[in-house]
C-alpha cells in the first residue's frame, strides 16, 4: 500500500500559496484505486494523479486543500491549473509519454462533459477507467487500446446522440491488461450513469471556453 499520510500531506502542502486549508483533511479519491490496480506502490504516481484529480476539482467542483471562497474564481482557476500541471510534471518527468496522452484525454472529455452539464458521475466513469488505463500501460496493453474509451467517447459526442458513459467505460475496461480488474469493476458497477446529448462543439474549444470562466 502507499503511504496515504505522505500523500496527503503533499497534496495539502502544494494548496498553502493559495489559501488555508480547509476544517477536514483531504481524502484521497483516484490514487488508491490506481494502486490497486497497479499494485506497484509507487506514492510519486499516486500524488501525481492526486495533484492532477484536484486541478480538475479547482476547475469545476469543490477543492479538498484550500478554503477559497466561491467569490475567489481566479484564484481557483490558477490553483486548478497548478495543480494540474504539477501532477503532470511528476509524470512527464518518467518519460511517460502515452500516460500523459492519456490524461490529457480525459481533462479534454471532462472538458466536454462540464460544457454540455453532463452529470458529475459521467466524469466519474472517466476518471475510474483513466485509473485502469494507468496501470494497464504500466503493464504493457498498447496505448491504442487503451485510448479506446475516448474515441468512443469522441465519436458519440461528434454525433450528438445521447450516450451512456459508464457503459462504455465498462465495456472498454474488459480490454484492459490488469493484474487484477476487480476495483475496477466495482467503481464502475454503479448506476450513475445517465443519457446525454452533447453540443457539436470541439472538445478544444470547450476546454478553452472553461478556462476563461
Amino acid at each position: 500500500m502507499v503511504d496515504a499520510a505522505a500523500v496527503t500531506a503533499r497534496l495539502g502542502a502544494a494548496g498553502l500559496a493559495f489559501g488555508p486549508p480547509p476544517a477536514t483533511p483531504a481524502a484521497l479519491r483516484w490514487g488508491p484505486l490506481f494502486d490497486a490496480l497497479d499494485d506497484g506502490h509507487d506514492d510519486d504516481y499516486v500524488t501525481a494523479v492526486e495533484l492532477i484529480y484536484e486541478g480538475y476539482l479547482l476547475h469545476y467542483r469543490h477543492s479538498r486543500v484550500i478554503a477559497a471562497p466561491a467569490s475567489a474564481r481566479e484564484t481557483t482557476l490558477l490553483a486548478g491549473d497548478f495543480f494540474y500541471a504539477r501532477g503532470l510534471r511528476l509524470i512527464a518527468a518518467r518519460g511517460d509519454t502515452d500516460a500523459v496522452g492519456l490524461l490529457a484525454r480525459l481533462m479534454t472529455a471532462c472538458s466536454q462533459l462540464r460544457s454540455v452539464g453532463g452529470p458529475f458521475a459521467d466524469d466519474d466513469a472517466l476518471w475510474a477507467f483513466t485509473m485502469g488505463g494507468l496501470a494497464a500501460l504500466r503493464r504493457g496493453t498498447p496505448a491504442a487500446t487503451v485510448a479506446g474509451l475516448f474515441e468512443r467517447f469522441d465519436a458519440a459526442a461528434a454525433g450528438g446522440a445521447p450516450f451512456d458513459v459508464r457503459r462504455m467505460a465498462r465495456a472498454e475496461a474488459r480490454r484492459l491488461k490488469l493484474r487484477d480488474a476487480a476495483p475496477l469493476e466495482r467503481e464502475l458497477s454503479g448506476d450513475g450513469a445517465a443519457g446525454l446529448r452533447p453540443s457539436r462543439r470541439s472538445a478544444g474549444s470547450a476546454a478553452a471556453r472553461a478556462a476563461g470562466r
